[in-house]
């Protein structure tokens, strides 16, 4: 079993963060996306507070600290895949 460490987000001078989103649309996407927000705040324990008209809509599978970049994921792999028929 993978153990997740949840650490605190890392801040610029304003204590503003710059994270990225790993989402499905609500209630059944199929696709996982992602966006990158930036300037958000983060509360006194380190949790990034993402904005509620973001959040709406969205199935939230993980907030990654700073800009990444997603080289692929599974939901790509799957219809990348050819019928073998």
């Amino acid at each position: 079993m993978t153990k997740v460490i949840q650490e605190p987000a890392t801040t610029d001078n304003e204590n503003k963060a710059t994270v990225t989103v790993l989402f499905y649309e609500a209630p059944v996407g199929l696709l996982m996306k992602n966006t990158v927000l930036t300037g958000l705040d983060v509360s006194e324990t380190g949790r990034v507070m993402l904005p509620n008209d973001f959040r709406a809509g969205k199935s939230i599978i993980a907030v990654l600290d700073g800009e990444c970049k997603i080289l692929n994921s599974l939901g790509e792999r799957v219809y990348a895949q050819k019928n073998l028929v």
